[in-house]
């Protein structure tokens, strides 16, 4: 069985090379990016100025979900986690397990590759802000960026987390500067009315903005790289979802106290809406130079670490064959799954081309690569406790069968209001990749019926 205190490498070639510091820069930069900087033009287009509690009702959600992946995380401290999580714990059918860690790592790539293009896209349309010239290259701009964020990650996990750390500090700096402007403009007629969205529209607005707390799984991602994981893992997931969940509420708030409700219905505002309240707040420094300037290095570092955590996803599935072996390639050199970064890197890439969609590759990215993988891993938890009484992680989750029940429960109602809103793309999404699965069963039928507990051959 793999150690879980503090191994001095992982397997297959990577090395436990990250602490404390690293983690929660990590998971912060991975999430204070393009969510914070595009999502609450379209939270507050569903919600008005009740998304404002949207945010903060999110990150409680996302702390519930995460005491389940920290127990997960402990217990099978391997790259690409949230796809090795269910084919430890989904019952003794191996076919069952194989099928729900594919469905489980090809969403949360799904998720974290338009995720990727999100914030290519986004990066493309506040540079335009800062240099008018370039608005007419949304495209190639998306393409560049892709491309740095592959390059970055490829020569290693430290190099990644060095650019985070420096990248993070410059964006919490320009989100403090925002926050400070917004509230000395604070206007609270534009939060009247209160909810104009009624309660779907505000469960909606929870899922959407649930999606911009989705980088810190990157953390059980690379747990096999990091150092002493039984302390280690969750500290930095919960202290980084509360920082997170403290910043992006202030965020909006001072957001909606610039802004009226009805300004939210414009498109504008659902692509850059803290470049558009920047320009209410008449700084012509703060929203021409400094708030696009924060935008591209936020959104910048989310494209950093969702690289890296997909990349390990692919890992993972490549590890048990659910994808080809070659899936499972690392790089000798620089000890980074090097077939997983390329794999991820051109995806996003190609769907960058795209920019017309970037309504519908929000929603999926939403209820494909953020709900249906949470869901699966809660599932996961429950699989742990009934299925593996031999595995005892260092970290037990409070609450025993109460807390994935109360995860799911909360974690549908919030999927529901936004999932019928492009509930085609999804559904669509979900049967090419359950359809894929079936076309690798049938050909291969033997890998799946011999392959027992991963962990239980370490």
């Amino acid at each position: 069985m793999s150690e879980r205190g503090g191994a001095s490498s992982g397997d297959g070639g990577l090395t436990r090379e990250l602490g404390l510091l690293d983690c929660v820069l990590l998971s912060v930069g991975g999430m204070v990016g393009s969510a914070i900087f595009v999502f609450p033009g379209s939270t507050g287009r569903l919600a008005g100025p009740a998304s404002t509690l949207a945010w903060p009702v999110a990150g409680l959600l996302m702390m519930i979900i995460a005491l389940c992946y920290t127990e997960l995380a402990l217990a099978f401290p391997k790259a690409g986690g949230p796809a090795v999580f269910p084919a430890e714990t989904f019952g003794p059918n191996p076919s069952v397990r194989l099928f729900a860690s594919y469905i489980e790592g090809v969403s949360y790539c799904i998720g974290m590759v338009f995720s990727i293009t999100i914030s290519a896209l986004a990066i493309a349309q506040y540079l335009g802000i800062a240099f008018p010239s370039m608005k007419g290259y949304v495209v190639p701009i998306a393409l560049v960026a892709i491309g740095l964020s592959f390059l970055v990650n490829l020569v290693g996990v430290t190099s990644t987390s060095r650019t985070n750390l420096v990248l993070s500090a410059l964006l919490l700096t320009v989100l403090l500067v925002f926050v400070g402007a917004g509230l000395t403009r604070f206007s609270p007629t534009n939060y009247e009315p209160f909810f104009t969205g009624g309660v779907t529209k505000f469960f909606a607005a929870v899922s959407l903005a649930l999606t911009g707390y989705g980088a810190w799984t990157a953390i059980p991602s690379v747990a096999e790289e990091v150092k002493r994981p039984a302390k280690t893992v969750p500290r930095a997931i919960l202290l980084s979802l509360l920082v997170t969940t403290v910043c992006y509420t202030a965020v909006v708030v001072a957001l909606h106290g610039v802004v009226p409700a009805s300004a939210f219905q414009t498109k504008i505002m659902s692509q850059v809406p803290l470049g558009v309240a920047a320009t209410k707040l008449g700084l012509p420094v703060v929203q021409r130079y400094l708030l696009p300037l924060g935008a591209i290095v936020a959104i910048f570092t989310t494209m950093l670490v969702g690289t890296m955590s997909a990349s390990r996803i692919v890992l993972a599935l490549g590890r048990n064959k659910t994808l080809p072996s070659f899936f499972a390639a690392v790089d000798s050199c620089f000890q980074v799954p090097w077939v997983g970064l390329v794999t991820v890197s051109l995806v996003a890439a190609v769907l960058a081309t795209f920019p017309e969609h970037f309504e519908a590759l929000l929603v999926v990215a939403s209820v494909v690569g953020t709900g249906l993988p949470y869901a699966l891993n809660i599932v996961s938890f429950v699989g742990l406790r009934y299925y593996r009484p031999e595995v005892t992680p260092p970290f037990r989750a409070p609450g025993g069968y109460a807390l994935p029940v109360v995860a799911l429960v909360a974690l549908s109602v919030a999927m529901i209001g936004l999932g019928s809103t492009q509930v085609v793309w999804s559904l669509v999404t979900v049967a090419l990749m359950a359809g894929s699965f079936l076309v690798r069963y049938l050909i291969w039928p033997e890998l799946f019926r011999q392959h027992d507990f991963v962990t239980s051959r370490d």
